[in-house]
């Protein structure tokens, strides 16, 4: 899959079919125009049938995973067993690389906030974490500053565990005021994690694609405080796409009227057409804030310890689903041999 990927012309849903018509770069290389072209819905991508093009992916990606050796990380692709459950079951899942332990179990949730929280936004993050983790989930962030950085460490500071996505490769960490941070979730078995190779910048676009994967490991996502703009707002529209829980504090008082709360009132109180006014939604996220949502605000409301226990038991209750997998996983261990392995035994995954 990741040799895959280094050809023009493969993007990720031609990889994804191709991964599951073909076990090994050797069939590929084998099969006819006809097969490759059947397998990618009609399209032959040129630079298959182009042998510079093959010896050239074969040397990038094997100087990416020797990279990747190097640094301590793991490469995983959708078809792996030990990939994450949630995030297998998105639109065109990506290859991620991972440093650290990641839970086997699909009890991840996503917390998620604006860089500058009030005091408001700084409570009910640590109280919302502490109280999930201390109920055995996962805490899934970006490692930013303000709310990300409070959720890691409300996880840390009960000793449970906590995944931080990141934007760059794994070799560097962004901020760099978080890189004790970042050690000190591998030191507590948590983990790191990318869909960017060892090695890439930080890039702004690839921010959101973060945004992406942060709902897209978890089976929910608690947006603790936000303004009606910002990047927590495009966690906010992955989540619902991917047709995962939304939950949002409910602030009250002089809480309320802050600017940086704009956004869980909106996402609390407000329908779908009302909201995609508010949020200048547009295309598919417009239509289905005003279609799923046409009468209901998008987002479960927590308005105090009270509901903490509805919050874990809407959790659970996502979590009991089986996530699917849009493609066949491979056995662990499966491709160790080389990229050009023997074809794997049909075991009827």
């Amino acid at each position: 899959m990741l040799a895959l990927s280094q050809f023009r012309g493969v993007g990720p849903k031609s990889r994804s079919r191709l991964g599951r018509e073909f076990h090994t770069l050797r069939e590929i290389l084998d099969a006819s125009p006809t097969q490759i072209r059947s397998a990618c819905r009609g399209r032959l991508p040129r630079d298959l049938n182009d042998r510079p093009a093959w010896r050239q992916a074969i040397s990038d990606t094997e100087r990416l995973l020797e990279t990747a050796s190097r640094h301590s990380v793991r490469v995983l692709a959708p078809t792996d067993a030990d990939y994450p459950a949630w995030l297998a079951n998105i639109q065109e899942p990506p290859i991620i690389h991972v440093k650290g332990r990641l839970q086997s179990d699909p009890k991840h949730v996503a917390c998620i906030g604006t860089r500058q929280p009030s005091r408001f936004g700084e409570v009910v993050t640590r109280r919302i974490a502490r109280h999930l983790v201390e109920s055995g989930w996962s805490i899934v962030s970006g490692l930013a500053l303000g709310v990300d950085t409070l959720a890691h460490r409300a996880a840390l500071e009960v000793e449970g565990h906590t995944v931080a996505i990141l934007a760059t490769g794994l070799d560097t960490v962004y901020p760099r005021r978080n890189t004790r941070l970042a050690d000190a979730i591998l030191d507590s078995g948590g983990a790191l994690l990318s869909e960017h190779p060892v090695g890439t910048p930080l890039i702004p676009r690839n921010l959101v694609l973060r945004d992406r994967l942060q709902s897209g490991m978890s089976a929910g996502t608690i947006v603790m405080q936000t303004d009606l703009v910002g990047g927590s707002m495009h966690t906010v529209r992955f989540t619902l796409q991917q047709r995962r829980l939304l939950f949002a504090p409910v602030p009250t008082g002089t809480h309320a009227r802050a600017p940086r709360s704009r956004g869980l009132l909106a996402l609390t109180q407000s329908a779908g057409p009302e909201l995609a006014d508010r949020l200048s939604a547009r295309g598919d996220y417009r239509t289905l804030l005003t279609t799923r949502y046409c009468s209901s605000p998008p987002a479960i409301p927590i308005h105090g310890k009270e509901d903490y226990e509805r919050l874990l038991d809407r959790l659970n209750g996502k979590a009991r689903e089986t996530p699917g997998s849009t493609s066949a996983r491979a056995p662990a261990g499966y491709a160790q041999g080389g990229l050009f392995a023997n074809r794997r035994p049909n075991n009827g995954s």
